[in-house]
């Protein structure tokens, strides 16, 4: 099949194949040349993405560790001054004790409580329990005797540990 060109000759005709074939190339090269400026661009901007991504790697490989290290110096920089505020306070306090030693009524009275003297012409009295201990005199020392003290299921287990086992009785001699 043949076509004819407008205003052709009768002898002037185009097979339809070649027609369709030139009409078709020239379309597919301008979407070829539309399609080669997108992979251009395309193949621009990933290379431009790549680089800018390398670039930022390469940045916060340098950052991070330098950020890493100054975060933890500064929480290492406010436990160091809490922890100097804590002991100007200790020192503080001690030397109130210290100064509390200066004053003889306060050395009396430790030299009752811990040494147990008495005043000259005074009476001390010191109370015992049925065992023969002596009772605790201060809270205090209360409070000591009761962190001392087992707690009755202790007691009882060191008792049947030592029902339990086996000991050797030593001979009498006569």
């Amino acid at each position: 099949m043949t076509l004819k060109r407008p205003g052709a000759s009768q002898n002037a005709r185009r097979p339809v194949a070649a027609y369709r074939a030139k009409k078709r190339s020239r379309r597919n090269a301008g979407a070829n040349a539309t399609a080669a400026k997108l992979r251009e661009i395309a193949a621009t901007m990933t290379s431009k993405s790549l680089i800018l991504l390398a670039v930022v790697v390469l940045a916060l490989v340098i950052v991070v560790p330098r950020v890493n290290s100054y975060v933890a110096q500064k929480q290492q920089l406010a436990a160091a001054r809490a922890e100097v505020a804590q002991r100007e306070k200790e020192v503080a306090e001690l030397q109130i004790d210290v100064k509390r030693w200066d004053d003889p009524a306060y050395v009396a009275a430790q030299a009752r409580e811990r040494l147990l003297y008495v005043m000259p012409g005074e009476t001390q009295y010191r109370l015992t329990d049925s065992s023969g201990r002596e009772l605790p005199l201060t809270e205090e020392q209360r409070e000591k005797a009761r962190a001392e003290q087992k707690p009755w299921y202790s007691l009882l287990w060191e008792s049947l540990e030592g029902a339990g086992s086996i000991q050797q009785v030593p001979e009498r001699k006569n």
